[in-house]
């Protein structure tokens, strides 16, 4: 936008010139003119109504969509451009734009490069859910088994308890005390846990899976004929070449609490 600035001083140097000169006649009319013409030529480009903004998001579009067909790594060209074109209030939707058309042409390394480039954008919680949403059909797109991940969960059940509450959460080992699947059951048919029993989109089995990461399982369960209560906790290490795993919990793993 500087160089609009410079430009219009520049076309005023030969009416500056002009009016300097001792010779030349009607001064104020030749700079009242020059002056209203640069005016309107500024409020033309770099106004509230500019088209010169519309035609350098055009341009930018047309760049970046052409990165996006050839699934090529976006380059710091292309991003600097983006940095100075698009208004910060709409760089998301933009963002969100490219990478659901980059997904759905299945141009994923175009799509895990702008990705990688957007997450700076998404800062609210609301943002950050938008954000590993559009991660979530990334990674599901290009490892589609994976997108049914689960977790089949059978049990020997305690003899004296019958009416049950139980719940089931799994966690990274080592990694944050957020579950990655949680889910409450009410009898002892076996239990089956998928990516959508996550409470973060993306943070879920089919991730652990496919980082080839130990889970830990933990499992309450509250026997409600005679108030008592078990637990049960285990590490699984999944088979990584199945997006379906199973586990049995025997009767020597509950606990009593």
């Amino acid at each position: 936008m500087i160089y609009i600035y410079l430009l219009s001083v520049f076309a005023l140097l030969p009416v500056i010139a002009y009016i300097l000169s001792q010779k030349t006649s009607n001064k104020g009319y030749v700079f009242g003119f020059s002056l209203i013409v640069v005016l309107i030529c500024l409020f033309v480009f770099v106004g509230k109504f500019s088209f010169l903004g519309t035609l350098q998001e055009q341009a930018f579009n047309d760049e970046i969509l052409s990165y996006i067909d050839e699934d090529q790594l976006i380059s710091s060209e292309v991003i600097n451009s983006f940095e100075e074109t698009i208004e910060d209030n709409k760089k998301i939707n933009w963002m969100q734009a490219y990478i659901t058309k980059a997904i759905s042409l299945k141009k994923f390394q175009a799509a895990e490069s702008l990705i990688s480039y957007s997450e700076q954008y998404f800062n609210s919680p609301e943002e950050k859910f938008i954000f590993y949403s559009l991660y979530t059909d990334l990674r599901d797109s290009k490892f589609p088994a994976f997108a049914d991940s689960k977790l089949i969960v059978e049990f020997e059940e305690p003899s004296e308890c019958k009416n049950i509450n139980g719940m089931i959460e799994l966690f990274i080992m080592n990694g944050p005390n957020i579950p990655i699947a949680k889910l409450d059951f009410i009898n002892f048919l076996p239990v089956t846990l998928s990516n959508n029993n996550s409470s973060i989109p993306g943070f879920d089995l089919a991730s652990a899976y496919l980082n080839q990461e130990t889970v830990d399982m933990k499992v309450l369960l509250k026997c409600n004929d005679f108030s008592k209560s078990y637990s049960a906790e285990t590490s699984i290490l999944f088979d990584q070449n199945s997006p379906i795993n199973r586990y049995k919990i025997g009767l020597n793993e509950w606990l009593k609490k």
